[in-house]
Parts: C-alpha cells; structure tokens; sequence
C-alpha cells in the first residue's frame, strides 16, 4: 500500500477519472484528530500490503477541493471505489473499524477479531487523559485492565492546539500528548476497545457494564473517567447546523473559517483561548458575553484584548442561527442592555458556555449531585464500594490535563488497595 501525500486538486481528480480505488484522507497539519489518525493510517499500510492507496490531502494547501467536496469536519474520509465516492467519515476512526471498511471496499470479508476477554480486574470508562493516566497505574500494579472509549484516545487532549501549563514543559501539544500516554498504556499491556457504555451495574462484589452495542463486562472495580461534553445553546438552527458552520472544537475546524468572520459564544477560559486560536485563521472575531463578567484568567484576557482581530461585546444573548444554503450566516442576538435585537453576520459560531458530565449512564447508582457529576472522596471512591471517578467528571474546583492525570493516577492506586 502506498501513502501519497499531497496530490493536487487535478492529481486527485486525474485519480478518479482513472477509476481508481483509494481512501482518501483530508486533514490538517493542526488537526489534533487528523495526527492520531495518521498513526492508525501508517499502520494499516504495513499490515496491508499493496492492495490499496492511501491518499493524503493537506485542506491548508487545497482549499478549493476541500471545499468541492463539502468538508466541514476533519479528518474527513472517502472511501472510493472505481473512481465514485463508496462511502464517506467525518472524524477519527480506530483501526480495526477503519480496516473493516477498507476490506469491504475491495470487496473482502473484514478480518475476524478474536473476542476480548470478558472478565477484568479494573475497567476504566473513558480514554482520555484521566483514564489513559489510571490505565497506566494499573498496569503497572499488575491488574488486568480494560479501557472502553467511544472516540479517539485522549479525549479533549487532542482538541487542544497548546498547553501552556504543563509542569516542566513550557507549551506541548494536545494531541503529541495524548498520543504518548496512549502508547504507554497500550505498551503495558492495557486492553483498549472502542465501545460506548450504555449502563454501569454494582449488584453484588462484581460490576457489570453493559455496552450500546450489545457486549458485557465485568471487574470487582471500575474508574468512571468519561469527562464531559459541550452544553449547547439550545436555540433554533443550532442542532442542524453542528458540522456545517457550528463547531466546538476551534482546534479541529479554525482552518475552515480563514479569512472569515466567526463568532464565541462564551466569557471562560475556554472562550477566550479558543478565540486567540480562532484568529490566526478568521479575518475577525467576536466574542459574546452574556453579562459584562468575564471569568477567564487574566494573563488571557490580557492576550484578547491586545488582538485587533478580536472584539468583545458584553450583555449579548443568542436568539437564533441564521442559515443560508444550508450553513451557518450568522446569529440573531438580544442586546440586554438596548432590549434590541442584532444581526450579526459570520460563518461560524463556537459555543464555550460550560459543559456537562458523562453520567447518564450511572445516575441511578447515587453517585452524582444534581448537575451530573460523580461525588468522590480524597482518594476518588464514591458512595458504591469499588466505583471510583477520575478527571473532569468529578465535581471538583479545577479541571484541568494536570488534575485530570492526578485523580487517574489516585483513583488506580485506590482501586488496587480495595482489590488487595
């Protein structure tokens, strides 16, 4: 198989006017998903030989076939079969899920996966930078562990562009890291499959976790690790434009907004950085604030103010995106402090305006509070024996990669201590 990097826009069409069969992978350079993505796609093109191109397309350097193609979330994948487009993915794609395909594109049958084992000693839900931190730990101790995560490894670590807090190191990368604490865990042994638990049940010394696609697991402990996800705005169009021009990952779709107008919605941390981010693509950005209180640190607000790309307007509450064409035009707004209503015109829209917990799946354990997240002691056990959470989902006064990694690495030592 070999890997071409970076046809040109004729190149890629001369492909498929040959009637080629290839996957065709468009991403970025900053793309946190695209780079681990690349790790699985060198992967696939040892493993199967010279049975079918890979086909690498830099967005940067060929706007206009990103644009032909309708890419509004990278990675994007295409899997082309005699020169027509066989199937489409918008995002990261494991490797035996992205092999499968690419069998079935040549009109094999998709390898047999041996079963994994049912039974562990610790199983950690969520494989970002807590669980991946835990799984670690464990392994180390010697426990038979098991991790299950829905998306790619590292969670939020591969939407951050830059950590610039990181004890020891002035900036790493999001994705870099991630991608390090994932080949540690794996190279220690740990089991890591990509499922998405549906229920979490502690009847008896065993707890079992019933996953959305049909498979069971058990451990006498589990770490819950699952973080959280982006609230929305909950007002018209929003729903039906996430992907086409609403977007929570500044880090993932910035490069689809150069030279264009978006908008923050947002007076945090991560309004205010992600804005910075946003400007080095967007010819402006405008940042709405639903009071005049602004809680990002100040060394940030510092940085926003000193950009002339980036505005400010405080006292501003969305009403409604505007569509056109099927994307994002802008959002209609009420100043609170006028009582009117703005239009304001833009080709994108971030939401920053909290997150809640992954916690659905366990809320009837009575282990979270009201808002969802997991209630834990000093050494991160809740009130069901053998049940620890870890990271952003716990209801804890910072969240960050560095206390993320910290209750990982004590909630695998606690769990290690009630299994011995």
């Amino acid at each position: 198989m070999a890997i071409i990097v970076n046809p040109t826009a004729a190149e890629f069409k001369q492909m498929l006017a040959e009637k080629k069969t290839f996957l065709a992978d468009f991403y970025a350079t900053w793309c946190g998903p695209c780079k681990m993505l690349s790790y699985v796609l060198e992967d696939i093109a040892k493993e199967m030989g010279e049975r079918i191109d890979i086909v690498k397309i830099d967005i940067d350097k060929e706007p206009e076939l990103t644009e032909e193609m309708d890419i509004t979330i990278i990675p994007g994948l295409f899997f082309i079969k005699n020169g027509e487009v066989a199937s489409r993915y918008a995002g990261f794609l494991p490797k035996e899920r992205l092999q499968a395909r690419l069998e079935k594109l040549l009109g094999n049958e998709p390898p047999v996966e041996q079963a994994p084992d049912k039974s562990y000693d610790l199983i950690i839900i969520g494989g970002g930078a807590a669980g991946l931190t835990a799984a670690v730990y464990a392994r180390r101790a010697g426990l038979k562990t098991l991790v299950l995560e829905s998306f790619a490894p590292g969670g939020k670590l591969i939407k951050t562009f830059e950590i610039e807090n990181w004890p020891g190191i002035k900036n790493v990368n999001g994705s870099q890291l991630a991608y390090d604490i994932y080949e540690q865990a794996m190279a220690l042994g740990t089991t890591y499959l990509y499922e998405k638990v549906a229920a979490l049940e502690a009847e008896g010394a065993e707890r079992r976790v019933r996953c959305e696609s049909g498979a069971e697991f058990t451990a006498p402990a589990v770490i819950i690790a699952t973080g959280t996800v982006e609230r929305l705005l909950n007002i018209p169009g929003e729903q039906e434009m996430i992907g086409r021009g609403i977007s929570f990952c500044a880090v993932c779709d910035a490069a689809f907004y150069r030279n264009k107008h978006v908008i923050i919605v947002g007076a945090g941390n991560a309004a205010f950085e992600e804005s910075l981010y946003l400007a080095e693509f967007a010819s402006k950005v405008t940042i709405l604030a639903r009071r005049d209180v602004i809680s990002a640190e100040q060394i940030t607000q510092d940085k926003v103010t000193a950009n002339p790309k980036i505005e400010v307007l405080t006292w501003r509450v969305p009403q409604e995106v505007i569509i056109e064409n099927n994307r994002v035009a802008g959002l209609k707004v009420l100043n609170k402090q006028t009582g009117a209503s703005e239009t304001m015109l833009a080709k994108g829209v971030f939401p920053y305006i909290g997150a809640d917990p992954v916690t659905d799946f366990c809320r009837d354990l009575g282990i979270t509070n009201d808002k969802g997240y997991l209630v834990v002691k000093s050494d991160m056990s809740t009130a069901v024996p053998g049940v620890y959470g870890a990271g952003d989902v716990c209801d804890k006064v910072l969240r960050q990669v560095v206390t993320a990694t910290n209750d990982g690495a004590i909630a695998a030592q606690s769990a290690l201590k009630y299994l011995r």
